[in-house]
């Protein structure tokens, strides 16, 4: 028993797969750390008042729940940033850079929009589901075509969706134009609540005496993400995609229609970008802004991007990174009026954040423990431990080889060889090497 437990622990804990993920998991956690220190050091700087530091960090962490309306906008803007990051994280897997979401969304939540002016008797719920699907088929309608663009044409799919986003932008204000009211602020909106006269368009339910938003969105990303957990950790398509974007040269050499892979993960990327689109225009907001003078395209989108890079593409981490941002989000007007923080200030905070997700990759290769060796013992030292490193890595090949021959020679218990062979692994992490050395030894003795 004693063996057995320390088989799966040391092939849970220390298998290379494990080890990535850790390493991907904490570069990410050192990457939000230091951002949000290095971001609340500038607001103390410019403030002159290092108080903020705690003030500015405790609020990040209650104000965003400290009502009904603020947990109603935190938990949908948290729900609204995991299907962005997700329809992001889709097409980079495929090593396609899908900065047209924002676009896309609008694109499908503006052609829903229309037709809804055009429902009439239909069944209340039955109309927002077919507002979604509208929107979720019109945005992979504009993705695919980003993606036949890249895979058949080999035009760059950045340069294509940013400039789809401002094709985009002008055509929904052109399409929404007629039904649109001018506001106080001068803006023109469209107001979904009044779109048809039977029922109420917006994605709510009624909950404990009023009717509620965040419930349906954060049951709609839990799904999204659920899915994009499935396809690509346990469906054959989604190592195709995995693989496609790991290298294109390899995914042909391995059969792979590699174009085909591109155009389904935009498609997907976008059909997800619909989805977020129905969430953010029938959900969040009760009317659709599209002014031209403002000249805004939707944040949504780019800020799914920044929460997919933080979370390092892994399905797993979108809703944890999605949480930090929306109470980050959240916060802002509860900074405002109790602190006297200009709004810019929270911007600036969470453009920081941002930042800090495009040089993550630089906490994943920092090895600190190095550094010490060097400065600490010599660099003579610190070879001397890069080569121990190196003969360890030696040593565990071998002893997956003598493994392979076990099984081939069938001498003595494949699986009683395999838990030494994992027990010896987890004693060398403590640097019994010796042991592990022997061990080998008299597993060779056994094979001949």
């Amino acid at each position: 028993m004693k063996n057995t437990l320390n088989f799966w622990k040391t092939k849970i804990i220390y298998s290379d797969k494990r080890q990535k993920g850790m390493k991907n998991i904490l570069a990410s956690i050192l990457t939000i750390i230091i951002s949000l220190a290095v971001a609340l050091l500038i607001t103390c700087i410019i403030y002159k008042d290092f108080s903020f530091f705690y003030k500015i960090f405790d609020f990040f962490f209650t104000q965003p729940f400290s009502s009904a309306l603020n947990v109603n906008t935190t938990i949908s803007t948290i729900a609204i940033f995991s299907v962005a990051a997700i329809a992001f994280l889709i097409a980079m897997k495929c090593g396609l850079f899908n900065i047209g979401i924002s676009g896309q969304m609008m694109f499908g939540a503006a052609v829903a929009t229309v037709l809804a002016q055009h429902m009439i008797n239909v069944p209340n719920g039955l109309s927002q589901l077919l507002l979604v699907l509208i929107s979720v088929i019109s945005a992979a309608a504009i993705s695919t075509l980003i993606g036949v663009f890249k895979s058949f044409l080999n035009v760059n799919e950045v340069v294509s969706s940013i400039m789809f986003n401002w094709i985009i932008y002008f055509i929904a204000t052109l399409m929404l134009a007629d039904s649109c009211k001018i506001g106080s602020d001068g803006l023109q909106t469209l107001p979904l609540t009044t779109l048809s006269p039977s029922h109420n368009l917006v994605l709510q339910i009624f909950m404990n005496g009023t009717y509620v938003s965040w419930l349906p969105l954060l049951i709609i990303a839990i799904i999204v993400v659920a899915f994009a957990i499935v396809l690509l950790g346990y469906t054959a398509f989604g190592k195709k995609i995995i693989n496609t974007g790991m290298s294109l040269t390899a995914a042909r050499y391995a059969g792979y229609s590699t174009r085909l892979n591109q155009v389904f993960a935009m498609l997907i990327s976008g059909a997800i970008a619909g989805i977020l689109g129905a969430m953010v225009y029938l959900g969040k907001a009760d009317n659709m802004g599209v002014t031209v003078a403002a000249k805004t395209i939707p944040q949504e989108g780019f800020t799914g991007i920044s929460v997919g890079l933080i979370a390092m593409s892994n399905s797993w981490a979108i809703l944890p990174i999605a949480c930090l941002f929306g109470m980050i989000d959240g916060s802002k007007v509860a900074l405002q009026t109790s602190l006297g923080v200009d709004p810019s200030i929270s911007d600036c905070i969470f453009g920081i954040v941002v930042y800090g997700a495009a040089i993550i990759s630089i906490f994943y290769y920092l090895v600190p423990f190095k550094w010490y060796l060097r400065i600490f013992k010599g660099k003579i030292y610190a070879d001397n431990y890069a080569h121990y490193v190196n003969n360890v890595n030696k040593d565990l090949d071998d002893a997956v080889s003598l493994i392979h021959s076990v099984q081939q020679k069938k001498n003595i218990s494949v699986h009683n060889s395999r838990k030494k062979i994992y027990k010896a692994f987890a004693k060398l992490r403590v640097t019994r090497k010796k042991e592990f050395i022997k061990l080998v030894q008299r597993l060779k003795k056994g094979v001949k």
